[in-house]
């Protein structure tokens, strides 16, 4: 367990470590923030941190650099820190967005909105738009499978399979059909499942609904993501020496793939990866990465950039517009 002191100098390593990118002496620590320690205590700290796997020392250096230790603790204390927080001057962040998506599509508007504002490369990934349906239909294929229809108001359809037990008769599907008609139309597709729990039906029907509402549901959390990115220019030069993760991220990127990076399922406010933590052999990188509802659609972004990168304006960026989500809703 580290000491209050010993947080505080380490955090300040970090601090100034992530934005100029060289060792960190104890003489700088003591000019800068005006510590009430004399040299000989914070180098006796340091070395301790040293000790501890938080600090390494180049030999050429009297200076010390953060390990990934220290970075992955400096992480956590931010995010404690800053998952309640809300910035107030960024509180016409909804609206700037707002503006930004009147003319461009949603998903790449965003990932263009964030590149801009961290100069890392951005991806956002979004389900598709939560349309209204406009009817729902049961037609059997065979005795066991039943094919359930839904309309949309675009005039997409959606095709889902459904095993039924062989006593269901055209009789039973007629009624059960009116019933989800009259419950569901003019409902969005995300609320489908909910209005049809709420009937109620004779046993052997209730257990055909249930198998229905199992596969739409299915259905439902396996709809495409319409993902839009932007910035991969700023990688290109953040990372240039690492040619092959460089060449990696293209291909996913072009192949649609970055969203198998992590299990957005397992995503828990602003959560932050570094290169061998990734479902990927990537080095020289790290992800930060939150999931969000806007304007009724699920939403998950990405920021990529190199393991040195500025994790507190980022993460500051994202926890202020989830909660800025938070509060219009």
């Amino acid at each position: 367990m580290l000491t209050g002191r010993q947080k505080t100098i380490l955090y300040s390593i970090v601090d100034d470590f992530l934005n100029v990118t060289m060792p960190i002496s104890s003489k700088h620590l003591i000019d800068k923030y005006n510590l009430d320690i004399s040299s000989a205590t914070v180098r006796n700290e340091m070395a301790k941190l040293e000790a501890y796997g938080f600090l390494t020392k180049p030999h050429t250096s009297a200076g010390r650099i953060p390990s990934r230790k220290a970075l992955r603790h400096y992480i956590e204390m931010l995010t404690d820190q800053l998952s309640d927080e809300y910035d107030a001057k960024d509180s016409k962040l909804k609206s700037r967005v707002a503006d930004e998506m009147k003319h461009n599509e949603m998903s790449q508007a965003l990932a263009d909105f964030f590149s801009g504002m961290t100069s890392y490369l951005t991806q956002v990934s979004m389900s598709e738009e939560d349309e209204l349906v406009k009817g729902l239909y049961l037609t059997p294929i065979t005795t066991s499978t039943l094919l359930v229809i839904i309309v949309l108001e675009s005039g997409a359809i959606k095709k889902i399979p459904i095993r039924m037990s062989e006593d269901i008769t055209i009789t039973d599907l007629e009624k059960l059909g009116n019933e989800l008609n009259s419950a569901v139309v003019n409902q969005p597709l995300s609320k489908l499942t909910v209005k049809m729990s709420d009937m109620t039906s004779i046993d052997r029907i209730n257990i055909l609904k249930a198998g229905i509402i199992d596969g739409i549901t299915d259905g439902i959390n396996g709809q495409k993501l319409i993902s839009g990115r932007s910035g991969f220019n700023h990688l290109i030069h953040q990372i240039n020496k690492d040619t092959s993760t460089l060449q990696f991220l293209y291909n996913d990127m072009e192949s649609d793939q970055l969203n198998k990076l992590i299990d957005l399922n397992t995503i828990d406010g602003v959560d932050v990866y570094f290169g061998d933590e990734l479902n990927r052999n990537y080095d020289s990188i790290s992800v930060i990465t939150t999931n969000f509802d806007i304007f009724g659609r699920r939403a998950n972004l990405m920021v990529i950039g190199p393991e040195i990168m500025s994790y507190k304006e980022v993460i500051r960026l994202l926890y202020s517009f989830r909660n800025q989500e938070r509060e219009r809703e």
